[in-house]
């Protein structure tokens, strides 16, 4: 089962019945060809660059075969939009065949189930072609019960297809031919126009200056006319080849089809036990063809023969044209033959000039090699100068380095000397505070010995024997 949206569905196209699925609008075709054509004007005839250039005189200034270069131009434009359309909608048929998937629920062997048609109406509405083509073939499967029914619907909607599909490239084909059809004819108008405007200026003028005038005109003229068809069969040969591959990824797209119908789809149909003669079939299925869907030679042929015809009827005006121009060719040659050598002669001054401008320029450049060796030389004295007084002042800093190295080496000693100086006034210090404190010890001891002195008498007295006498008295009497 293919892989719906079920917000959006697609709507059946309405030449599905035709099997043009494939086949690009008419209308939005024309609109893109004449958008590509304007714009190509545009752009060239817009940016200055373009429209001086080789591109832009080949697109606007072709004298009298101008309109054959639009019609080329539209031509081309045509085909180009064309093979754009195909590709675009062959990518979107690829897409779909990468997509599409038939469930394993589905009973396809029972051609009367629910499941089977409503199978059927999706792959309808699906719009696309892998889709109408199995919505197709289950269709006739229902309708007959039979897969070998089926089988042979499959084969004749691919060969259905297969000729759509060739006939849908016979204009673009017919277009690619008339585009350097186009070129020689706006080549034969060109010739035309500067043989004539040739022929006017020798019968209108007999000064030599104005046949040089006519005959400068003439070969542009010719240049002009040729740049016609090279343009035609450069567009031609560039359009041709898109072409080509698209016809062919077209068919390769029918043929994965076929595969997919084949691979997929067939062989879940039932077999019927009944057995139809396949030649009614084939000569039913080939009448209807014949009835209802042309033959591509029958498209092909005329747009051939019509081909020829123009063909030959340029050929022979290019003939006749170019007879005309042989009767002058004599004269051109002559005009020509004067036109080099006086170009010699041109030449041979300018080599003389060149050659004295160039022994100029080797005069100068001595010079200028001999200012350059005297700077050289200069510079070379003035480095060397400079070397020498960079010697005597590295001579200089070295001295002074050593003497700096002497000073700081009387320096370290000095600071290791005031160091052991600090530890001895340190330990100095810490002996007179330890002398200040014996000081004091001994006056202390001296005061006690004083108050032991004194002490004395008291406790010789105290040693003495005493006699103690305990009193009561009442307190009664007292109060």
């Amino acid at each position: 089962m293919s892989k719906f949206r079920p917000n959006k569905p697609k709507k059946p196209r309405s030449r599905n019945s035709k099997r043009q699925e494939l086949e690009v609008d008419s209308r939005l075709l024309f609109a893109i060809a004449a958008a590509i054509f304007l714009l190509i004007y545009l752009i060239v005839g817009i940016i200055p660059g373009l429209r001086q250039s080789y591109i832009g005189k080949l697109l606007y200034d072709q004298g009298q075969a101008q309109f054959v270069q639009f019609i080329v131009v539209a031509l081309t434009a045509i085909v180009v939009a064309f093979t754009g359309l195909k590709i675009f909608l062959l990518r979107t048929e690829y897409e779909a065949l990468g997509k599409i998937w038939i469930a394993d629920h589905i009973p396809l062997d029972r051609p009367d189930a629910h499941e089977v048609a409503y199978f059927q109406e999706r792959l309808i509405k699906d719009g696309n072609l892998v889709a109408l083509r199995c919505g197709r073939i289950l269709k006739a499967y229902i309708q007959s019960g039979d897969r070998a029914t089926a089988n042979e619907f499959a084969l004749d909607d691919s060969s259905f297809y297969l000729s759509a599909s060739e006939s849908s490239y016979a204009v673009p084909r017919i277009l690619v031919w008339a585009i350097p059809l186009l070129g020689f004819v706006g080549t034969v108008i060109g010739i035309s126009g500067a043989v004539s405007g040739f022929s006017g200026v020798l019968e209108s003028s007999g000064d030599v200056e104005a046949i040089k005038g006519g005959i400068g005109n003439v070969t542009t003229s010719l240049g002009l006319a040729f740049d016609t068809t090279l343009l035609a069969l450069f567009l031609s040969v560039l359009v041709m080849i898109p072409l080509v591959l698209v016809e062919r990824y077209e068919s390769k797209l029918l043929l994965g089809i076929d595969v997919f119908v084949n691979d997929k789809l067939l062989p879940r149909l039932r077999k019927k036990s009944g057995q139809v003669d396949p030649a009614t079939i084939d000569r039913a299925i080939e009448g209807a063809i014949k009835e209802h869907f042309p033959n591509p030679r029958d498209l092909v042929e005329p747009a051939h023969s019509y081909a020829q015809q123009a063909a030959k009827s340029l050929s022979t005006g290019f003939i006749a044209e170019i007879s005309k121009v042989q009767d002058v060719s004599s004269q051109v040659i002559a005009q020509v033959n004067d036109i080099k050598q006086q170009t010699n002669r041109d030449r041979q001054e300018f080599l003389n000039f060149f050659a004295q401008q160039q022994q100029a320029n080797q005069e100068l450049v001595q010079q200028i090699r001999s200012v350059i060796e005297e700077i050289r030389s200069k510079n070379m004295e003035a480095a060397n100068d400079l070397n020498a007084q960079t010697q005597g002042i590295g001579q200089q800093l070295e001295n002074a380095a050593r003497v700096l190295e002497n000073k700081v080496g009387s320096l370290e000693i000095a600071t290791q000397k005031m160091s052991d100086f600090q530890h001895i006034q340190q330990g100095l210090e810490r002996s007179f505070t330890s002398l200040e404190k014996t000081a004091q010890l001994e006056n202390v001891l001296s005061a006690v010995k004083d108050n032991l002195a004194q002490l004395q008498p008291i406790l010789q007295q105290l040693n003495k024997p005493r006699r103690i006498t305990i009193v009561e008295q009442d307190n009664h009497q007292n109060s």
